[in-house]
């Protein structure tokens, strides 16, 4: 019995790639059934970060682009009093869609893995949120009180 597996080795090694590309595939449908806005690529850029609990408002010019068909979110930020930016890569493990087509209201949640220990920014993920047409950028895991709010000046459309 056991010349058998050597003989048949290409073939259960095909029928074990064919048999992964179904799930595949349907890992890539579940990313298609997500709104077209929410999949788009975006730069957004920020020139603070105000903070919830107290209004309390710091000069942070910052970038960020969120790249869906890559599942990558990166920060670019210039830290108060200081002149070199610290970029950021978080992986997006997971998006929620629930904006509107032209982005002016809803909100779209970025779930991210946590592999950046020592960043100032949430390990969890962020929360792309627009009320009355403005955009602000914000953690999801931190307290509402506690959360820095990035407003979004600018943000465009990237191919």
């Amino acid at each position: 019995m056991s010349h058998l597996f050597p003989r048949y080795r290409n073939l259960i090694i095909f029928f074990l790639f064919i048999g992964y590309i179904p799930f595949s595939a349907q890992n890539t449908k579940e990313q298609k059934d997500i709104s077209k806005q929410c999949m788009q690529k975006m730069k957004l850029v920020s020139d603070k970060v105000v903070l919830a609990k107290n209004n309390f408002e710091m000069p942070i010019p910052s970038e960020i682009i969120i790249d869906p068909h890559h599942s990558t979110i990166t920060t670019n930020v210039r830290k108060p009093n200081k002149q070199e930016n610290t970029v950021t890569l978080f992986i997006i493990k997971e998006i929620k869609c629930n904006m509107n087509e032209d982005i002016t209201s809803g909100s779209i949640t970025y779930t991210v893995k946590s592999n950046n220990p020592n960043s100032a920014y949430p390990q969890n993920g962020f929360i792309l949120k627009a009320t009355n047409g403005e955009l602000s950028f914000f953690s999801s895991t931190d307290p509402a009180d506690d959360t820095p709010v990035m407003p979004i000046l600018k943000f465009e459309i990237l191919k």
